[in-house]
């Protein structure tokens, strides 16, 4: 099935103009049902002999493989720091971070600065992956700061107070007993 089947079914339905949008969702949709007519029955039933309730190890948990690995990958965008390989999952970098965080430095939500650069198609998953990347956040933190320091904007200092209601600490004594 292509887009012109799409549109015309969307015709069809009552549809007058269907957006480019709404046809790749009708595409996915129909997609996953030709996938789940396919399937076995005995694939799609749930075991009845277990309950999962009794079986915690049954219960499937989330993965915890990268979501943006494969895509930058497919892309071909996947850079892997040079050198010896340090403990723990690698770091995943593409070459468009820099760019992204220097289009969040002025307070740019993620979205908008991932579309000024212009990468598109990213899920909503692989969104959120990139919010709690270590290597754009660090990255993020650093464009931020230099941005405050280019516009001239100081952070506001904080008087930090012993009690609620009390003087600030680090004042000396005598000033204690005078005020």
């Amino acid at each position: 099935m292509n887009e012109s089947d799409a549109k015309a079914a969307l015709k069809e339905m009552g549809v007058p103009s269907p957006s480019r949008q709404l046809v790749m969702d009708w595409l996915r949709i129909q997609q996953s049902q030709e996938l789940a007519l396919e399937l076995p029955d005995s694939a799609q039933e749930a075991p009845s002999g277990r309950s999962e309730a009794s079986h915690p190890s049954a219960v499937e948990h989330p993965s915890s493989k990268s979501n943006l690995a494969p895509l930058l990958r497919a892309r071909g965008e996947l850079q892997r720091p040079a050198g010896r390989r340090k403990a723990g999952r690698p770091r995943i970098q593409a070459p468009w971070f820099q760019a992204v965080a220097t289009a969040m430095s002025d307070g740019t939500p993620l979205r908008q600065a991932l579309a000024a650069v212009g990468v598109h198609g990213l899920t909503a998953r692989q969104i959120r992956s990139l919010y709690r990347n270590s290597v754009l956040k660090a990255m993020r933190r650093e464009a931020r700061q230099k941005w405050l320091r280019e516009w001239g904007v100081a952070p506001k200092a904080r008087m930090r107070y012993a009690c609620k209601g009390g003087l600030p600490l680090g004042m000396s004594p005598k000033l204690r007993r005078i005020l």
